[in-house]
């Protein structure tokens, strides 16, 4: 029985359309790269997602307690509201006793533990709706960059990390949209002439990454080692490279530089 959604595992995995059916039929041996990829039960990324925010309540709402207790100077064990509203009765009771003694003095400092609480609360609320709002935007990020990524064939010069940020040095960028990631240019996403709909990541990103492919060689499977290539073009490039013997990290640099720079050309 044939596998019916091969397209959609090929889309999944990053591989152009036909691709899965073709390295399956070969003789030869291929890989899929699976480093930039993250295969999990949607239910379990959920579950986690879950307890990251209720964990990040919980201890953002046991340290504010700690915090309370120190600045009122409670007496009690625990780190539930619980503990804390019973110690603040027993103070607010024993100020009541006291205030009959010194009447404003009593009232000058219960507002003023008033508002240090009233103060630290709302400090901590802040705080974790904070760091609510960084997981979720890194979560975005992280979903962002696999859409671009996934849709980089194997054949590129430089990493896949690199030229997506590349994309967003050149003044790109990138963002989620009814459940899609979308280009954007000056603020302006990047819409289909014909259709006016938003251009899809895939299609864009196939176009974007045509200047990062390896040169396919001809004929005798080997390059004209006499070609030097013209000065400040791709293939003069690589002959620098190849007799100075930079290796990946140097040559990934050295092309950002020089690209930055406008003295080498794609």
């Amino acid at each position: 029985m044939a596998l019916e959604n091969i397209a959609e595992i090929e889309k999944a995995f990053g591989l152009e359309e036909g691709k899965f059916n073709e390295m399956f039929s070969s003789e030869e041996k291929h890989s899929i790269d699976l480093s930039l990829l993250l295969i999990e039960p949607k239910s379990i990324y959920e579950e986690r997602i879950a307890n990251i925010k209720t964990n990040s309540a919980t201890m953002a709402k046991e340290v504010s307690i700690k915090e309370i207790k120190k600045a009122l100077g409670l007496e009690f064990e625990g780190k539930n509201e619980t503990v804390l509203i019973e110690a603040l009765k027993s103070k607010f009771e024993t100020i009541k006793t006291e205030v009959i003694k010194d009447p404003e003095q009593r009232f000058t400092t219960l507002k003023a533990d008033f508002d240090k609480l009233q103060g630290n609360l709302i400090a901590k609320e802040t705080e974790f709706e904070t760091f609510k709002t960084n997981i979720e935007n890194q979560s975005t990020l992280n979903e962002i960059k696999n859409d671009f990524t996934k849709h980089i064939p194997d054949n590129v010069l430089v990493s896949k990390s690199t030229i997506f940020t590349e994309a967003k040095e050149k003044g790109f960028s990138f963002e989620k949209e009814n459940g899609k990631t979308v280009v954007k240019q000056n603020g302006e996403v990047l819409k289909d002439d014909k259709t006016l709909s938003p251009i899809g990541i895939d299609s864009w990103v196939k176009e974007f990454v045509i200047p990062y492919l390896k040169t396919v060689e001809g004929g005798s499977g080997k390059k004209d080692e006499n070609t030097q290539g013209k000065a400040g073009s791709f293939e003069a490039f690589q002959k620098e490279a190849e007799k100075n013997d930079w290796d990946a990290t140097k040559f990934n640099a050295e092309m950002s530089k020089r690209i930055k720079e406008g003295s080498l050309s794609m």
